[in-house]
């Protein structure tokens, strides 16, 4: 009896400890304090049809909820545990998801302290016969991420520097970051 005890608190903390963590994105102009060794995700989602939750796994298991995931063109920072992430699952409702996120092109690392850009993401769903048939990308758009940060978070963007941490190799905000600022008189 006391072994059927025992194996079920097991199960149960297992159970629990791979839920996902719920994050909501930040709103305009309200800024999160960043807590230690924790840095900002930036992630757009472009999508033609409503999700339910995009689902990162990683460092820490984060769940971003439905109400960041209208469909639209949509912004996404949150404050992360710094680290490496994926994008593991994608909910559309209760019965229909998308999970075989395993290359490389859907990682993104959080780095402390920083703005870390991880690309469009990009999904479009169509219909083929009678099913339902997604597209999806991650796609890296810095200089569109950038005019967003400078239009609605110009607060955090002036305490935190921005980099893109997805797929691939790219300067660009060290390219800006390195410009001398411009003189108003000019």
């Amino acid at each position: 009896m006391l072994r059927i005890k025992l194996i079920s608190l097991i199960l149960c903390m297992l159970v629990l400890s791979s839920c996902a963590t719920k994050v909501e994105s930040i709103d305009q102009e309200s800024e999160v304090a960043l807590q230690e060794k924790q840095g900002y995700l930036l992630l757009a989602v472009d999508t033609n049809r409503s999700l339910q939750e995009i689902i990162l796994t990683g460092t820490k298991r984060i769940a971003l909820s439905e109400k960041d995931l209208k469909s639209g063109s949509n912004y996404i920072l949150v404050p992360l545990p710094v680290g490496q992430y994926e994008i593991s699952k994608v909910t559309f409702n209760n019965y229909a998801y998308l999970k075989d996120f395993e290359d490389d092109i859907w990682a993104f690392t959080v780095e402390e302290n920083k703005i870390n850009y991880a690309g469009h993401l990009k999904m479009n769903s169509y219909v083929v016969w009678y099913y339902v048939a997604s597209r999806m990308s991650l796609n890296n758009n810095s200089s569109i991420a950038l005019e967003f940060m400078e239009d609605k978070f110009s607060n955090i963007l002036l305490n935190h520097p921005m980099t893109y941490s997805g797929p691939g190799e790219e300067n660009f905000f060290e390219l800006i970051n390195s410009q001398p600022a411009k003189k108003d008189s000019e």
